[in-house]
């Protein structure tokens, strides 16, 4: 039966001399893999343009219970893209946050408040026009309290030292060695009490940027996703250099 859901692609599989699986985090069906036919071939009856890492779409397939493969029948842009299939550091950071979406969401159920928020994230960063050097930090801060690790608490003089096996700050040096000091612990903080609207007013260093996306990362491998090595992560830091 056809079913018609918003989607956000994130992650796209060769198939065949010209197909392509696609991996959409869906409105309706939550993470779900899709068959597109013929879509490499020059004259394709579907737009390559559209699965782009992050493209916001529409999806029309036969969608059927327990099938781990989808045909699609119709895709259409739902935006389109002004800003991130043109800019290097913004596609750079698509990829990178694609790839830590499609190793993290496995629910393969409807979450209206997790695709709301990425939906509504990825197109107030396609339409900044400065200001969005930071977008993927705080993105993954923000992604991960829907995936239930976002830290407890926040840094104090009395609590600097940020735990991140157990997502709290904490007075005492833990045992293991998964902790934040003191110096990034409050850079992390900061990131905690920042929203997209005042995300200009956070200044970092080049240095701090990159220990933070380094902490942030590692954090997630923590958590989420274990015995994966994010291919995008040293593209992005070289164009965030």
């Amino acid at each position: 039966m056809l079913q018609k859901t918003r989607g956000i692609v994130l992650h796209i599989l060769n198939y065949g001399e010209a197909s392509v699986i696609a991996h959409i985090y869906t409105e309706e069906y939550g993470i779900q893999s899709f068959l597109l036919n013929g879509v490499r071939k020059p004259k394709a009856r579907f737009n390559a343009n559209l699965l782009q890492p992050l493209s916001c779409i529409e999806v029309v397939a036969f969608i059927k219970p327990n099938n781990s493969l989808h045909r699609v029948n119709e895709l259409c842009a739902a935006p389109s893209f002004n800003s991130i299939p043109y800019d290097s550091i913004k596609t750079s950071v698509a990829l990178f946050l694609a790839e830590v979406m499609y190793r993290s969401i496995k629910e393969e159920e409807k979450n209206s408040a997790l695709f709301d928020f990425i939906h509504h994230a990825v197109n107030y960063f396609d339409q900044q026009q400065e200001h969005y050097h930071l977008f993927h930090l705080l993105f993954l801060i923000k992604l991960s309290r829907f995936l239930g690790f976002y830290p407890q608490n926040h840094a104090e003089d009395t609590a600097p030292f940020f735990d991140m096996r157990e997502g709290v700050f904490t007075n005492q040096l833990p045992m293991h060695g998964d902790i934040l000091d003191a110096v990034t612990g409050k850079t992390f903080s900061r990131l905690l009490d920042t929203t997209f609207d005042t995300l200009h007013l956070l200044k970092l260093t080049a240095s701090e940027r990159k220990t933070l996306l380094r902490s942030l990362v590692y954090y997630y491998e923590l958590h989420q996703t274990q015995g994966f090595q994010l291919q995008s992560m040293a593209v992005l830091e070289e164009v965030m250099s």
